[in-house]
């Protein structure tokens, strides 16, 4: 799934660019609360190392995630983002707190079924899968880094994509629009202007602030 989460980033952020965005703007980017967002991954990671914090990992994260998309609800892609990682939750818990695994598709990946059966996160799925539509079915042969993947992690993907096509581009019509604002009125010197002397109040305003409009 990493791979998938870097390609939907590299690829959403270069979309951006050529529609417009720069990546000065992108960094310019409010981002309201960023460490909920951190907390969130870090605890699939620790889901991740330690076996039996898997499913409770996935708990935490959504709970996480849906305040962050709460505090940020302007920014794109935050809606995709914790629907996708909600159901990824919900099928984890359905299954007894590993997430089940095509066979299907794990064939066809080249994901090496010994794997599936000696991982603590995943299962083979079976007979007995419950909402198997939304289980890892979703073959991805990536060189070195075969992977099988839900819905719910293309709907992440999608979030962190569409947040890189969409927020430089925003982001740098509001910083263009405040360059407009804040531009001196003709007949009015630079150096009378306080702005100009002051840097810092040119950038004291979010420059997402109009990233909702």
């Amino acid at each position: 799934m990493f791979v998938l989460l870097v390609l939907a980033l590299v690829g959403g952020v270069t979309v951006g660019l050529i529609r417009g965005g720069t990546l000065d703007a992108l960094v310019r980017v409010y981002v309201s609360r960023p460490w909920v967002f951190v907390a969130a991954i870090a605890t699939l990671i620790a889901g991740r190392l330690v076996p039996g914090l898997h499913a409770a990992a996935w708990v935490v994260a959504t709970v996480a995630i849906v305040l962050f998309a709460a505090a940020n609800s302007r920014l794109p892609g935050v809606g995709l983002l914790w629907v996708g990682i909600a159901l990824n939750t919900v099928v984890i818990l359905a299954n007894g707190g590993r997430m089940p695994v095509s066979l299907w598709g794990a064939e066809r990946a080249g994901v090496p079924v010994s794997e599936l059966r000696a991982s603590a996160q995943h299962t083979p799925g079976g007979a007995d899968t419950v909402l198997r539509p939304a289980t890892d079915v979703i073959p991805l042969a990536f060189p070195n880094a075969a992977a099988v993947v839900s819905i719910g992690d293309v709907l992440v993907a999608s979030g962190i994509g569409l947040f890189g096509a969409v927020a430089p581009v925003r982001a740098r019509r509001a910083l263009e629009s405040r360059r407009v604002r804040d531009t001196p009125a003709a007949g009015v010197r630079p150096d009378d202007d306080p702005k100009a002397d002051d840097p810092d109040l040119a950038s004291a305003e979010p420059a997402d602030a109009h990233l909702g409009q």
